[in-house]
């Protein structure tokens, strides 16, 4: 669209001032969105290359994976808990390959699904010798189980059972770990500060509805 203005009576005329029009305008975006589009399915394809080997296989660290099953085999068994130990390594690899929704292609993956994590967190959870663990020890183990939350949550719409199970073990407030923490000062909380409690109406409220406490 093109705009003329006549000013006064001289004859003088301004030059033509030339809008755009509004469809290139469009256009331009549906062209950003579409590019970025593709540099999205592009990075997305680059990172599953990543976790794949020469051969198309999924790459799963398997010494760390080795060495998990050993330690936590013996007769005198040990969880590798500490920051970069076989377990905090062998929990990252799997939230990456089940983001890429590339665990079921892996059976190292699914094979520590059923055996080394499951039996890893129950062992760290549930031993008799916990109260007499390092504090450090204890950090170790909620770090390593924040990461197993966020794998659990990863495979949450699949109903992956040994995964579900383990969920309900690490919020099972019976558990040896949880009952002995629960007794430490929250470091989160401040000690004295008013805690919102919720209380149920049975009575008055359909089962399941909740009210703010007093």
């Amino acid at each position: 669209m093109t705009i003329s203005v006549r000013r006064g009576t001289s004859g003088d005329t301004l030059p033509p001032i030339t809008t755009p029009p509004l469809q290139q305008a469009g256009q331009s975006s549906e062209a950003s969105q579409q590019q970025d589009s593709e540099n999205s399915v592009v990075q997305s394809d680059d990172n599953t290359a990543s976790l794949l080997l020469p051969n198309g296989e999924v790459a799963f660290p398997l010494a760390e994976l080795s060495k998990l099953d050993e330690m936590i085999n013996r007769p005198r068994w040990v969880v590798p808990v500490l920051p970069k130990g076989e377990l905090e390594v062998l929990l990252e690899a799997s939230i990456k390959i089940c983001r890429a929704e590339l665990d079921t292609k892996s059976e190292e993956c699914q094979r520590f699904f059923r055996d080394g994590l499951t039996t890893s967190f129950h062992k760290i959870l549930n031993d008799e010798a916990v109260n007499g663990w390092k504090y450090d020890i204890h950090k170790a183990i909620l770090k390593n189980t924040e990461k197993l939350v966020e794998l659990c949550v990863t495979k949450l719409q699949q109903d992956w059972f040994p995964l579900l199970d383990l969920l309900s073990l690490i919020f099972n407030p019976m558990s040896r770990f949880n009952i002995y923490n629960g007794a430490r000062p929250s470091e989160s909380v401040p000690q004295g500060a008013q805690v919102l409690k919720i209380q149920f109406m049975p009575d008055l409220l359909m089962p399941g509805h909740q009210r703010d406490g007093l």
